[in-house]
């Protein structure tokens, strides 16, 4: 089953490759609607991997969702379809409220792996 993964800037250690090439597409918050609309629509497990409380209320708000924020470390699988979410400009130790142009979001996928 195909995943729809949100995910923190770039978890390199989620994947288990030793050399591998990803693809980046920067989407705007409208390009993230169509995506996360198709594979809901196809019935898609989506899943969050941000612990950014005011991020993930964000992306709730604008997306419909019902994300919860997490601790958790994401592992990649193939196929996953990741959404990697960020903030433009970066506030290390504090929680700060958001809005959409504060967002960095970028479509990632693995385009080859070597052994």
């Amino acid at each position: 089953m195909t995943r729809l993964i949100f995910a923190p800037p770039l978890p390199l250690n989620a994947f288990p490759y030793q050399t591998f090439t990803i693809n980046v597409r920067r989407l705007s918050i409208e390009e993230l609607e169509e995506v996360v609309n198709c594979y809901r629509q196809q019935g898609a497990e989506i899943k969050n991997y941000i612990r950014h409380p005011s991020t993930v209320r964000l992306l709730n708000e604008v997306l419909g969702l019902d994300l919860q924020p997490t601790t958790s470390l994401y592992q990649y699988q193939p196929g996953d379809i990741i959404i990697v979410v960020g903030l433009k400009r970066p506030v290390r130790g504090q929680e700060v409220e958001v809005s959409i142009e504060d967002l960095d979001i970028a479509m990632i996928s693995i385009a080859e792996v070597k052994s």
